[in-house]
């Protein structure tokens, strides 16, 4: 589809660690995610009563502008770009922190693509032979990434998210339809036992 399109390894686009354990505090400047925090859509929408203090040995752990996050232990494996109008953020150690070039990489094309669900495969693949997937470090570095140039990357994502709008109204459309279904049905119901 795009020409000029490099297929590398992960490992060599991008620094990858892992996220910080800690115990999670009730109040706190700095956020402290865990997979519970994200609903269904990817999101950070569950967050509350998670946080950290943050310490200067811990900096290192603190989300930056083109970051992304991957899930590396657990049932559910994704991956959640970050943007700073999030705020101050250390992932848990549950996450992989992958930090990539910006002017290489864009943060949220390398999280659609690792969300793709050839990716997600691929993903769970690295991660079997237990009850619970967990992908190690070595095999993450190893995972091949497509990557078109910046500007194409950034058509994907925009194309992405308008997807994401479009899923997300319908999906809205459905749920008042359904509400509005069960208010005629009760209506229905109300006027017959009168």
């Amino acid at each position: 589809m795009y020409k000029n399109i490099l297929i590398t390894k992960l490992g060599k686009i991008a620094d990858v660690q892992f996220g910080l354990y800690q115990k999670k505090e009730m109040e706190g400047s700095v956020k402290y995610l865990t997979s519970s925090h994200f609903d269904d859509d990817l999101n950070p929408t569950l967050f509350e009563n998670s946080f950290v203090k943050l310490e200067n040995k811990d900096n290192k752990f603190l989300l930056k502008s083109n970051d992304i996050i991957l899930a590396g232990k657990g049932q559910r494996i994704f991956a959640w770009a970050y943007e700073e109008k999030f705020g101050k953020v250390i992932p848990s150690s549950l996450f992989y922190i992958i930090r990539t070039d910006e002017n290489q990489v864009n943060g949220h094309y390398l999280a659609t693509i690792l969300n793709s669900s050839k990716k997600q495969y691929e993903l769970t693949l690295l991660g079997s032979g237990s009850s619970m997937i967990s992908i190690t470090k070595k095999e993450l570095l190893d995972l091949e990434i497509a990557l078109p140039p910046l500007e194409e990357q950034k058509k994907i994502v925009k194309i992405s998210k308008l997807l994401d709008e479009e899923i997300s109204i319908t999906s809205q459309i459905l749920e008042k339809k359904r509400m509005f279904k069960q208010g005629v049905l009760n209506q229905l119901l109300t006027n017959k036992t009168k």
